[in-house]
């Protein structure tokens, strides 16, 4: 098998490895399940957790059908511990599933990422109430004068904000530059970041058909 890197918010990634190792260790409750190692978002990961995922993998699997391993935030990885999975990525075995989770590819070596099945994984999101895909289609040709002054003028932003995800994740594939920069213009919504940043912000990345 490949090892598979899930991209996206915490709370979505969670979702998709419950329903990996569920399938993966035969439906068994999975927690403290002996043919898991399991490493949580606060976890250090350095060389000797490297070495500790290359030796799981090594031993035959107890019950299930093989074993996983799982880095809930492997963007702690240092960069010594990512050359030292390297081998443990490419030779990964038969039935072993190995599962790595952040919110972004950047910190990861190319060495690592080419090793990988890369997955973007989108969030559940609400629906917007009102349409905005006329404007935004006129926001693809317009300059970028023009589109900071849509949003200065713009009303219901959190709305517009709504429209533009529910635009774009239907246009473009899961994996494209601009539905990252969308699943991170999410993040910072969550984190209470003022709504005109943030849509200036995708303003000035989003693509143009001009």
């Amino acid at each position: 098998m490949i090892a598979r890197l899930l991209i996206g918010p915490l709370e979505t990634i969670k979702k998709e490895i419950q329903e990996n190792l569920a399938l993966h260790l035969r439906g068994v409750n999975v927690n403290n399940h002996p043919d898991l190692l399991y490493f949580s978002s606060d976890s250090k990961l350095g060389i000797a957790e490297s070495r500790k995922i290359k030796e799981f993998f090594s031993l035959k699997p107890y019950s299930g059908k093989g074993r996983a391993v799982v880095l809930e935030d492997a963007t702690s990885l240092t960069p010594e511990a990512q050359n030292a999975l390297l081998k443990t990525l490419e030779e990964l075995p038969k039935h072993g599933l190995f599962i790595l989770c952040a919110n972004s590819d950047a910190p990861f070596l190319p060495t690592v990422l080419s090793r990988c099945q890369i997955i973007t994984l989108q969030p559940p999101r609400l629906q917007a109430k009102s349409n905005f895909s006329a404007d935004i289609e006129k926001l693809l040709e317009s300059n970028l004068e023009q589109r900071f002054e849509y949003i200065e003028k713009l009303k219901d932003r959190e709305e517009f904000f709504l429209s533009l995800l529910d635009y774009f994740h239907k246009k473009l594939p899961a994996n494209s530059k601009f539905v990252k920069e969308l699943l991170q213009a999410g993040e910072w919504q969550k984190q209470n970041v003022n709504i005109r940043a943030i849509l200036e912000y995708l303003m000035l990345v989003m693509p143009s058909i001009k």
